[in-house]
């Protein structure tokens, strides 16, 4: 289909609605997804051939509908298009003002590769809005398998994203090849909901592109990882040296799993080149927690997918991650990156810029067991509980603090209690779901607060400052606190 037939193509659903084809957003093996002259509002044609298998696809797209897809941001069919034997589609939901995450992917392997630079990969949002992005997405796909369902066909062309870089929206369309999380196709039975074996080339986990199995939740879980690694890096996770300097066949060996992936520990046969490096090295943007899920899905769940991440995993710690960045304060480089001391300063790895670690702070999310004072020879330093979830606060920036910290299982759905804002002029508490906080410096003894509470930048100390939010917990001896250096 060309943009010009695109444009002039008319198509009705089942309820008489007419569609017009405006332009084309993406194809894949099934058909092809076209904007309308609606702005919420997609349509996909079939460019199947045979006619059985149309009737079958469309019939799991009834199936579809009827599926409880509610509060995902996955574009749901809401009705059919079968004009006739040869033209069937369906139309589905969609938000506005998003671009394909592929196309963000593409034009930032092109500028690092042509310019040498992270120029464009920075302008784009950076590793914070990537950390963010690759969040929300493990979390719908998340709460897509708790559903009983797997997304079938994940790749950056069924991933739309916020334009604007100011945003991390996420939506997935072409949502055709979800399925029961199970194995057989259900282009080879009967049965509604069966699961397929579609896959998008180089981004289908080694069982589904042998042949082996059907898609499911774990290899919605190989897909997932290599976005991730493409996102952030730009590099494919099984296209080294010896594949990229090796024919179509040993790249097709790659993406069936034959080869190593690009930092296995002990085997360097498609490793990458120290010396003529492509790509961002995964130390820049990857801290251990990501590290480990990426050797765990990559090494050993190659070949035994129960070993891979699940999304929840892959949602917390993005999330927790995404929340312990650092602004660069360098205003020619407007790079964010992992908090990570080195000799005690904290250095800017795109520009080498060292910081000024007080336009930064350092938040520890921490439980308080006030019956640890009961013990003998325990101070009240001995209640703190460190829960080894932690965050930033950069200068200029607002968090919300939630019930659960952020990288928690609870986290993204947990109650919101407080904002806290670091500003030039100090800090700014501002009570949310609860309805008061707790506040002291150093040994001062905690004041209860009601309302928005300034701590102006003239206390700033280098002393302890803890923030106690108020609520109704079921076990009174323990609370949830909030230590930083003020």
């Amino acid at each position: 289909m060309t943009n010009q037939k695109a444009k002039k193509r008319i198509v009705t659903d089942e309820f008489g609605q007419d569609f017009k084809l405006i332009k084309p957003l993406g194809q894949g093996g099934q058909g092809i997804v076209c904007s309308t002259q609606f702005d919420t509002v997609l349509v996909k044609m079939s460019t199947q051939r045979d006619r059985a298998k149309k009737k079958s696809w469309l019939e799991h797209i009834r199936w579809l509908m009827r599926q409880p897809l509610e509060k995902l941001n996955i574009a749901k069919p809401f009705s059919r298009i079968a004009m006739n034997a040869n033209n069937v589609g369906y139309a589905m939901e969609f938000m506005g003002d998003l671009i394909s995450l592929e196309s963000l992917m593409n034009d930032t392997e092109e500028s690092i590769a042509s310019e040498g630079t992270p120029e464009q990969y920075l302008a784009s949002g950076g590793l914070k809005r990537r950390m963010r992005l690759l969040a929300k997405l493990a979390r719908i796909l998340a709460d897509l398998h708790a559903r009983g369902m797997a997304y079938g066909d994940l790749s950056p062309a069924n991933i739309f994203i916020s334009e604007d870089t100011n945003h991390a929206e996420v939506w997935l369309i072409d949502c055709d090849n979800i399925c029961i999380n199970q194995r057989e196709s259900f282009d080879s039975t009967e049965v509604e909901g069966k699961a397929g074996r579609v896959f998008s080339p180089g981004y289908g986990a080694p069982e589904v592109v042998n042949g082996d199995r059907c898609v499911s939740s774990l290899t919605d879980s190989w897909s997932f990882a290599v976005i991730a690694m493409k996102l952030l890096t730009t590099n494919h996770p099984f296209v080294g040296d010896f594949v990229d300097n090796g024919t179509p066949e040993d790249e097709e060996k790659a993406f069936a799993g034959e080869f190593p992936w690009i930092y296995h520990p002990s085997d360097f046969s498609n490793s990458l080149d120290e010396d003529f490096p492509k790509g961002l090295p995964i130390e820049l943007v990857a801290l251990k927690p990501l590290k480990v899920l990426l050797e765990r899905c990559f090494n050993a769940g190659k070949k035994e997918p129960l070993i891979r991440p699940s999304l929840s995993e892959w949602a917390e710690v993005f999330e927790k991650l995404a929340h312990l960045l650092v602004n660069c304060q360098n205003d020619d480089c407007s790079a964010s990156f992992n908090f990570l001391l080195e000799d005690g300063k904290l250095i800017c790895p795109f520009c080498e810029s060292e910081m000024n670690n007080k336009q930064v702070l350092y938040i520890r999310n921490n439980l308080q067991d006030l019956s640890i004072k009961d013990l003998p020879n325990t101070s009240l330093n001995d209640t703190y509980i460190d829960t080894g979830y932690h965050q930033t606060l950069n200068m200029g920036e607002t968090i919300v603090v939630k019930n659960s910290p952020p990288g928690s299982l609870y986290w993204s759905e947990s109650e919101e209690l407080l904002s806290i804002c670091f500003k030039q002029t100090g800090l700014e508490i501002t009570p949310g779901g609860a309805k008061s906080f707790e506040m002291g410096i150093g040994q001062n003894k905690l004041q209860v607060f009601n309302s928005k509470t300034e701590l102006p930048v003239g206390t700033r100390n280098n002393k302890w400052l803890i923030i106690k939010p108020i609520t109704n917990s079921k076990d009174p001896q323990v609370d949830s606190l909030y230590r930083l250096r003020w």
